[in-house]
């Protein structure tokens, strides 16, 4: 935690002040906090270690060893027994072998590098759901906090009603019917207030959740700058081709087909010859009772062939096994291919259909608003009822719950179709950041 606070401290100096967390800050402190994203990354690290591991296979084995020993020998001879014999023993030996011809090795090198890009390209995706996780519960705090706000004036608005509703009553002009319909709808008020309250507390409790920060003043969505774009290009089958050349998860899945298929490769290739070149040298000193008082330096060097001639039928069985996850992997890329492009298709889909709803939202707002205050103006007159009051209240209210929803919904279909696309960056959400202020309405 004291970590975490320094960094904070560090990359965003203004937060220990009054202004509120930023959705770019919000980012920020996900790239360095976000326990998903971070696995990912060593995720990657790990893979990248695969290939020098792979690579060590070319490269020369040199092997070193020594020892030294005190030794006891006890003769004994038809002629009776020798005296006991005490010596030191000494041995060094120093071994290269450089692998000439090795083609499993080959394989395993290929298919290293397979892992390596298939790590890196599910490392994309996992950068592009942070994005996405963090714009989201950003929204999510957002949009309970407002939630919140909409059930507050509720119940002063309906609380008010209610007090309209006993005060005609006393004056002779409503009934009991009117105070007990006002009585039940500003219940039920305070219990979605209650509601909205909890809803809020964990909706930050998960933005704390990827940032490390829990945060009790964000940046609000400024209406007048939230720019509402269709998809560019304005065509589906574009953004279909994208997915299918630059999507984290189709690359990683085609990586995995190459992975199974250089794995069929090294089964096979286990079945041919093996060339080492073998160079060493030993260097001993009484190395054994018959050896006492001899030392012994030795050089060599040799061509070491190794052919596998039968293995109980292990080898053909890993080719089989092989053959069988690559056909797995295949099937696999289809599914991953088929899933992309659907939600590619839905996103866009629900990009547009967000612009729409957004304008209509802003329409039933405004329209709401009028219907309320003659609604009210009526009731007071005599010509409208309790009821009718009660409704244009809450369908007011409920149509700017509906809008506010409407507009996160817009910045997260956007963000979910380029990050389906493969082409989600940290451009997208600098670009999104401009549509919040410190302030409502700034």
């Amino acid at each position: 935690m004291a970590r975490l606070l320094a960094l904070v401290a560090l990359l965003f100096p203004s937060l220990s002040g009054a202004e509120p967390l930023s959705l770019t800050q919000a980012y920020n402190l996900a790239l360095h906090y976000d326990a998903r994203y971070l696995s990912a990354e060593a995720d990657t690290r790990i893979a990248r270690e695969e290939v020098a591991k792979a690579r060590s296979g070319f490269l020369p084995n040199i092997k070193s060893s020594t020892s030294r020993g005190r030794n006891q020998t006890d003769h004994t001879t038809i002629y009776g027994e020798e005296p006991t014999i005490w010596y030191n023993t000494l041995s060094y030996t120093l071994s290269v072998r450089q692998p000439l011809f090795n083609l499993p090795a080959i394989a395993s090198y290929k298919q290293s590098k397979a892992v390596k890009a298939k790590s890196e390209s599910l490392f994309q995706g996992e950068h592009s759901s942070l994005i996405v996780r963090t714009v989201e519960f950003f929204c999510d705090v957002l949009y309970s906090e407002e939630n919140l706000a909409f059930t507050d004036a509720q119940l002063k608005a309906l609380q008010e009603q209610l007090e309209q509703s006993k005060k005609r009553y006393a004056n002779g002009f409503g009934t009991i019917t009117e105070i007990n319909e006002a009585q039940a709808s500003y219940d039920l008020a305070v219990a979605e207030h209650a509601s909205a309250i909890g809803g809020l507390e964990s909706r930050r409790r998960e933005l704390e959740q990827i940032t490390g920060l829990y945060a009790d003043d964000l940046c609000r969505l400024d209406p007048k700058r939230l720019m509402l774009s269709e998809p560019d290009p304005r065509n589906v089958e574009s953004w279909i081709e994208m997915a299918r050349e630059q999507s984290g998860k189709i690359k990683a899945a085609r990586q995995e087909v190459e992975i199974a298929r250089k794995e069929v490769d090294k089964n096979k290739t286990s079945r041919y010859p093996q060339l080492d070149l073998w160079g060493g040298r030993s260097y001993s000193v009484s190395e054994n009772n018959y050896t006492i008082g001899s030392t012994y330096n030795t050089w060599s060097v040799s061509l070491q062939m190794s052919v596998p001639i039968y293995t109980g039928g292990y080898t053909s069985a890993s080719i089989r096994q092989a053959t069988a996850r690559r056909q797995k992997a295949g099937e696999e890329l289809h599914l991953e291919e088929r899933d992309t492009l659907t939600s590619v298709r839905k996103y866009y889909n629900a990009q547009i259909n967000s612009i729409v709803q957004v304008r209509a939202y802003e329409q039933a707002v405004k329209s709401g608003e009028i219907a309320l205050e003659g609604t009210r103006k009526g009731f007071m007159a005599g010509f409208r009822t309790n009821t009718e009051v009660l409704d244009a209240t809450r369908k007011l209210f409920e149509s700017r719950r509906t809008l506010a929803k409407a507009r996160y919904e817009y910045l997260l279909n956007r963000l979910k179709l380029r990050d389906a696309a493969g082409v989600l960056g940290e451009e997208d959400i600098e670009a999104i950041n401009l549509f919040f202020v410190p302030t409502a309405g700034a």
